[in-house]
């Protein structure tokens, strides 16, 4: 008996080990599965217009360069169309690559033309003026960038000068082209510039009546800085002043007779003096 107790011992130890290890083997992958379980919340989404391909400036839009993609609703772009009505045949005022969201801020004003048309201001006006290597700053006048104008004009017979009669213009054009790759520079013979009435009719004086200078502005100072105010100062004060009088005493007169025998006295008159 005692031969066969010690056999039946290890059976159940064995017995009970194999089981404990499948117990345990099963409790972990439980766990396991569950730490792989994610609840994902719903993120709200909607439908928004963006560019099916690369878009020009002055390009007209319509179902072929617009499509319609998934959006998180909270993150819409301000201006941002979630259909395509209303978009046909509107016109880009800035280049759009393909994916970007189609805004209200990048398109053209309803019923403006195609082209260079779409890119002037409201109290605007389009000017193009002849220029050369030289005048174009080598080429790197390009659209989008902005320029002072420098005149140069004849100052009596032997001498010239030179005076900056436009600041801060926009260029929107180099010869026919609205947009060229980004910092390659580009040899035209004419560009266009974002002018007001005014400053047209002074750039067209200027041009006719001698030689005209672009000049390339840094991008990050296109405002000019504002001048000091000037404060005016108060008047000076009036401060009468009276001069001391020396008055002199009248100097003492007298008078002097004169008798000479029988003669008529004569008299004299005399003043003192010091």
């Amino acid at each position: 008996m005692k031969k066969y107790g010690s056999i039946i011992a290890l059976s159940l130890a064995i017995l009970f080990g194999t089981v404990a290890v499948m117990l345990a083997n099963n409790w972990l992958n439980n766990q396991a599965a569950e730490e792989r379980i994610v609840v994902k919340e719903a993120v709200p989404v909607t439908r928004i217009v963006i560019a099916a391909s690369d878009l020009d400036i002055g390009t007209k839009l319509s179902g072929a360069n617009l499509t319609l993609a998934e959006w998180p609703k909270a993150n819409v772009p301000k201006g941002a169309y979630e259909s395509l009505e209303g978009l046909d045949g509107r016109i880009t005022a800035t280049k759009i690559v393909a994916g970007d969201v189609v805004i209200a801020a990048k398109l053209a004003a309803p019923g403006s033309g195609a082209g260079l048309v779409a890119m002037i201001e409201p109290g605007k006006r389009a000017m193009s003026i002849r220029v050369d290597e030289v005048i174009g700053v080598g080429g790197f006048v390009l659209p989008n960038t902005f320029v002072d104008v420098i005149s140069i004009t004849k100052d009596g017979r032997d001498s010239k000068r030179a005076e900056t009669v436009l600041k801060n213009i926009q260029v929107l054009a180099i010869a026919q082209e609205t947009f060229t790759e980004e910092g390659k520079a580009k040899v035209v013979r004419t560009v266009t510039l974002s002018v007001t009435p005014k400053e047209a009719e002074k750039l067209a004086l200027e041009t006719h009546e001698g030689a005209i200078q672009l000049i390339l502005r840094n991008p990050n100072e296109l405002a000019e800085p504002e001048p000091p105010p000037v404060v005016a100062k108060p008047a000076p004060k009036v401060v009468r002043t009276l001069k001391p009088r020396v008055v002199q005493p009248k100097a003492p007169s007298f008078q002097v007779e004169v008798i000479q025998g029988d003669r008529a006295p004569e008299k004299y008159n005399f003043t003192a003096t010091n």
